[in-house]
């Protein structure tokens, strides 16, 4: 069995060691992270056209405080993104994104996907949990599982 045939069933992800992350930052914030890994992208313009279509999909929206944070990667195309809800981007602005992205891509170009998304997370946990902090009566209204499709 070739290395492709092996790959078209295995993302090389450890989906294990994102979701520990994701689960880390939702216990330091009220904020919701979603991760979505697609094989192959749906027909769109661009990877953040696609970030915004799953993140509407997903109804990150719906969160309480429009806090809501989607990390998307695809394979083919290879495309990167990451997309706040309104209440998070005000926070934050255009540039954290940019440079959350920009990190993100650089490990995934070296071929390191899960290291990329984990690091994306951590550089995203201190702004929420400064900006939307855990709350006592806090509930998850978001599944922490990778969404792989």
């Amino acid at each position: 069995m070739g290395f492709l045939s092996i790959f078209q069933r295995r993302l090389p992800l450890d989906t294990q060691k994102i979701e520990q992350a994701i689960a880390h930052l939702e216990q330091h914030t009220s904020a919701e992270l979603r991760v979505v890994v697609e094989r192959r992208a749906k027909k769109c313009t661009s990877a953040i056209a696609r970030a915004n279509q799953l993140f509407h999909e997903l109804q990150m929206a719906e969160t309480a405080q429009r806090n809501g944070v989607l990390i998307y990667l695809s394979f083919k195309p290879h495309y990167v993104a990451v997309v706040g809800d309104e209440g998070i981007h005000q926070k934050v602005g255009e540039a954290f994104w940019q440079n959350i992205y920009q990190a993100m891509k650089a490990d995934c170009q070296q071929g390191n996907f899960t290291d990329g998304i984990c690091k994306a997370i951590q550089q995203i946990e201190q702004p929420l949990a400064e900006y939307f902090p855990i709350l006592p009566d806090d509930k998850n209204e978001l599944a922490n599982e990778v969404v792989i499709r």
